[in-house]
């Protein structure tokens, strides 16, 4: 039975330590694939999310069929993880238990679509960080950033913890974002079409909401400037 070990992530042989969490896995295959700064992933896997001193990635499914086809590959600095099929939709048939371990040194960016999810393990301490998340995607964890850029759309929801110093959010189409416990120093939010934002300020919140869209908000922050029209909702919390 191959071990994990949650954050970080350290490849040896056949195990995998990440921290002090244990993580068994019988169907955990690693891959080698290194140089990466950003991860892009799809097509339903689940991401377990680590930052250390060492690169690994590792991806799991419930036969080798099914794990085979999950592709891991480096482009432009960019780990991408998504299931390889001739049909789009194949990878949504049944319970493949798609899923993938990877533990990055440095990370500037994350995307997350088509029903994929990221679990940040830990805390993902960077500058600066872009995350976009779409189509039903899911992401989850704490940060500590000091530049932080999150655009989504298409029903995704992010639920996020930690501190940013400055924070710019773009959300649409009924994407949530639940930021209560991500506390902003400042904090920039445009969000339409039913999307929604959650947000914890401290000092400056700009505002931009329409079409349905609304901004709830907790803190001592003062709102700078805020615009809202067609249903467009802007509210302080507690």
């Amino acid at each position: 039975m191959k071990v994990f070990r949650l954050l970080p992530l350290v490849l040896l042989v056949s195990t995998f330590l990440m921290a002090q969490k244990q993580v068994n896995d019988p169907n955990a295959e690693s891959r080698d694939v290194k140089g990466f700064h950003a991860v892009k992933v799809s097509t339903g896997i689940q991401l377990m999310l680590s930052q250390g001193s060492t690169e690994a990635v590792a991806v799991s499914a419930n036969s080798d069929e099914h794990r085979n086809k999950i592709k891991t590959i480096v482009e432009n600095g960019v780990l991408k993880i998504y299931y390889d099929n001739d049909s789009w939709k194949s990878w949504r048939n049944g319970d493949k238990k798609l899923k993938a371990y990877v533990s990055v040194i440095n990370l500037d960016g994350l995307d997350v679509s088509a029903g994929a999810s990221i679990i940040i393990e830990g805390t993902v301490k960077t500058n600066k960080l872009s995350v976009d998340a779409s189509s039903g995607a899911v992401l989850k964890g704490n940060i500590d950033v000091t530049t932080l850029t999150i655009d989504q759309s298409s029903g995704s929801v992010i639920n996020l913890s930690g501190t940013v110093v400055d924070l710019s959010i773009d959300g649409s189409s009924g994407s949530v974002l639940h930021g209560y416990d991500l506390t902003a120093q400042n904090c920039d939010v445009d969000t339409s079409s039913g999307g929604g934002v959650q947000v914890t300020v401290n000092k400056e919140l700009s505002v931009e909401a329409s079409s349905g869209g609304y901004v709830n908000y907790k803190g001592q922050g003062v709102i700078k400037n805020i615009k809202t029209s067609s249903g467009g909702n802007v509210s302080r919390k507690g």
